[in-house]
C-alpha cells in the first residue's frame, strides 16, 4: 500500500507577504541600531529615535517616443507647384504668371482669343511663338536622335529644354516673357513669398539654402505639379470613353478617324500617333518627333523684318544644333489631346481654326496659292523659310498629292475635324 507524505497546510492569501514584510522590518531595526542604515544622517540620530528610514524612490519613467517629423509627400509638392504656376509675383511686371499663357480650360495653352502672347516689363512685347499645349507630356524624354537620326523629344516647339523643370526657367528669363533680369531676381521674388515656407518643407529646404537649392526647388515644384496634377492628363475626352466602351462614334467621327488613319487620305497618324507610348494604355497622338511644314509665314513683331525667321531646330531661340542647316525649319509634332481648344494653330499661331489647318494639309501642295503670297505671277511656297532650307520641308503624306489633287476631299476634312473634336477633355455622355 502507498504511503503519502503529509502535505502542509496552504498558507492564507497574504500571509507569506506579510511574514516576509515582519522578518525585513526587524532586521532593518537591527542595522539601525548598529548606524549602518541612517536615513539620511550621519550618527544614526533621526533613526534611532524611531523614523523610518527612507524606501527606495518611485521608478524613473520612461522617456517618451520622439514626435515623428512630418515628411513632404507629393500632394505637398504639387500643392505649392501649383501656387508657383499661378504665381504674378514672379514676373517683372507683376502682373504675368505662367498660367497667363497657359490657360487651363484650353489645355494648358494660349487663353481664348490669344494670337501670340504678350509679355514684359509692360506687358507689350509681343512673343514669338504661340504657347503650346503642357498636357500629356508625361512620355516626352530629353531631345535626342533616334538610331534613324530623326529628332525627337524635349519641351518646347524646338525641344531646347530636357525636362520640364527645365523648360520652367526659359518663360522667367524671357524679356518677352516673364522677363526676370537674371536668377538671382527670380530667387529673391521666391523667397519673399508668403508661402515660401511651404516650399521649404516640400523640399526640405534648410533656412541656410543656397540660392540655386531654392531655385532648382522651385523648378522642380512646377514640374512636379505638373506631373502630379491630374489634369495635366486627364483622359476624359469622348474618344477615351469610345475606348472604354462607354460611348460611341457619330456615323461622321468614325469617317473621319479612317480618313485620319488612312495612308492615302489624312495619314495624320503616321505622326500624331494612335499606339499608345510605353506604360500607357491610350494614345497622346504624338511621336514627340520634328518637321517642317512650310506653314506660311504670319505677320507680327517677329516677322517685321523680313530677313528674320524663325527656324526652329537651329535658331533662332536654340543655338546648339545652328549648324545643322537640315534642320532648319522643323518643329515638334504638338498633341492633338483637346486640339479643338489650343487654337492659333503651329507654332507662329498663323491659323486661328481646325477647318483651316485640316484645309492646309489637304491642298498646300494642290493649291499653294490660298496659302503663300504671290510675287511678280510666282507663288511663294515656304515663305517663312530661306529659300536655302526650302528642301528641308516634309513631302511625305498628306502633302505632294498624286495627279495634282488635294490629298483628301472636302467631306474628308469636315470629317476629320469632327473626330479631332472628340478629344477634347470633360466630355459628359
Amino acid at each position: 500500500m502507498h504511503t503519502t507524505t503529509p502535505r502542509p497546510a496552504p498558507v492564507a492569501a497574504g500571509h507569506g507577504a506579510r511574514l516576509t514584510l515582519a522578518l525585513l522590518c526587524g532586521l532593518t531595526a537591527l542595522v539601525a541600531a548598529c548606524g549602518g542604515g541612517g536615513g539620511g544622517t550621519s550618527n544614526g540620530t533621526a533613526a534611532a529615535a524611531g523614523t523610518p528610514a527612507p524606501g527606495p524612490g518611485p521608478a524613473t519613467a520612461p522617456a517618451p517616443a520622439p514626435v515623428p517629423t512630418a515628411q513632404p509627400t507629393l500632394a505637398d509638392r504639387v500643392a505649392v507647384g501649383e501656387k508657383l504656376f499661378n504665381e504674378t509675383a514672379l514676373s517683372a511686371s507683376g502682373r504675368q504668371s505662367c498660367a497667363s499663357c497657359h490657360a487651363a480650360d484650353r489645355g494648358h495653352a494660349d487663353p481664348a482669343g490669344t494670337f501670340l502672347p504678350l509679355g514684359g516689363l509692360t506687358l507689350t512685347a509681343q512673343n514669338l511663338r504661340s504657347s503650346p499645349s503642357l498636357n500629356y507630356l508625361d512620355a516626352n524624354t530629353g531631345f535626342r536622335f533616334n538610331a534613324n537620326g530623326d529628332a525627337l523629344g524635349g519641351f518646347t516647339w524646338d525641344g531646347r529644354a530636357d525636362t520640364r523643370a527645365a523648360q520652367v526657367l526659359g518663360p522667367l528669363l524671357a524679356s518677352n516673357e516673364m522677363a526676370n533680369t537674371d536668377t538671382a531676381s527670380v530667387v529673391r521674388k521666391v523667397r519673399a513669398l508668403g508661402y515660401f515656407n511651404e516650399l521649404q518643407f516640400a523640399y526640405a529646404l534648410s533656412t541656410l539654402a543656397s540660392d540655386a537649392q531654392v531655385l532648382t526647388a522651385m523648378q522642380q515644384a512646377m514640374a512636379d505639379y505638373q506631373a502630379g496634377d491630374v489634369d495635366y492628363h486627364p483622359f476624359t475626352s469622348k474618344y477615351d470613353l469610345v475606348l472604354d466602351g462607354r460611348a460611341t462614334l457619330t456615323a461622321q467621327e468614325a469617317r473621319g478617324l479612317a480618313a485620319f488613319t488612312d495612308r492615302n487620305r489624312g495619314n495624320c497618324d503616321s505622326c500624331h500617333t494612335l499606339t499608345p507610348p510605353a506604360g500607357q494604355t491610350k494614345p497622346i497622338f504624338t511621336n514627340f518627333r520634328f518637321f517642317a511644314l512650310g506653314v506660311p509665314r504670319n505677320t507680327s513683331a517677329g516677322t517685321a523684318d523680313p530677313n528674320v525667321f524663325d527656324m526652329g531646330l537651329c535658331g533662332p531661340l536654340r543655338t546648339d544644333l545652328s549648324g545643322r542647316t537640315d534642320l532648319c525649319g522643323m518643329f515638334k509634332v504638338p498633341t492633338l489631346r483637346n486640339v479643338a481648344l489650343t487654337a492659333p494653330y503651329f507654332h507662329n499661331g498663323v491659323f486661328t481654326t481646325l477647318e483651316e489647318v485640316v484645309d492646309f494639309y489637304a491642298t498646300r501642295d494642290s493649291n499653294p496659292g490660298r496659302w503663300y503670297p504671290t510675287l511678280g505671277g510666282v507663288v511663294q511656297r515656304f515663305n517663312d523659310l530661306p529659300l536655302a532650307y526650302r528642301a528641308n520641308v516634309t513631302q511625305q503624306a498628306p502633302f505632294s498629292p498624286r495627279n495634282g489633287q488635294a490629298a483628301f476631299t472636302a467631306q474628308d476634312a469636315a470629317d476629320i475635324v469632327a473626330f479631332l473634336k472628340t478629344l477634347s477633355d470633360g466630355y459628359v455622355p
